[in-house]
C-alpha cells in the first residue's frame, strides 16, 4: 500500500473525535424530550392512581360507616386543624418547589460559568501554545 492510499483512508483522530461526539450529542438531545415527556407521563398516571386510590378508600369507609350508622359529624376544633395541616404541607410543598427552582436555576448559572471558563481556558492555552510555537520557529 503505497503512502498516498494510507493517508487518503485515514482521517484526523480530531476530527473523527468532534464528529463522534457531535454525534453522540445530537442523538442525546433528540432523545432527551422524549425521555422528559415519558417522565412527565408516569408522574402524571401516578398522581391519578394515588388521587383515586384515596378518593376510592375514603368512599368505601364512608359508606361502611353510614351502613351501621356512625355519626361522621367532626367537631370544630377537628376540623379546624385538619384544614390547618392541609394548609400547611401546600405551604411545604411550595417552599420545596421555590427551593428546587431555585437550585436549578444556580446550577444552570453554574454550568454556564464552567463554559465561559472552558473557552477562556481553551484561548489561554491556544495563546501559550502559539507563542512557544513561535518562539521555536524563530530558534529555527
Amino acid at each position: 500500500m503505497s503512502k498516498q492510499q494510507t493517508t487518503d483512508n485515514t482521517k484526523d483522530v480530531f476530527a473523527v473525535y468532534t464528529q463522534c461526539f457531535d454525534k453522540i450529542q445530537s442523538n442525546v438531545e433528540r432523545a432527551n424530550p422524549q425521555f422528559l415527556q415519558s417522565i412527565t407521563n408516569l408522574q402524571q398516571e401516578y398522581l391519578a392512581a394515588c388521587g383515586n386510590f384515596v378518593h376510592n378508600v375514603i368512599a368505601s369507609q364512608q359508606n361502611y360507616v353510614n351502613k351501621i350508622g356512625i355519626n361522621t359529624s367532626a367537631p370544630e376544633a377537628t376540623t379546624k386543624v385538619v384544614y390547618g395541616i392541609t394548609d400547611e404541607i401546600i405551604k411545604g410543598f411550595d417552599v420545596q418547589s421555590k427551593m428546587v427552582h431555585t437550585a436549578l436555576d444556580a446550577t444552570k448559572q453554574h454550568i454556564k460559568a464552567i463554559n465561559e471558563n472552558a473557552t477562556s481556558f481553551a484561548a489561554l492555552n491556544q495563546n501559550i501554545i502559539n507563542s512557544w510555537i513561535s518562539m521555536w520557529n524563530q530558534k529555527n
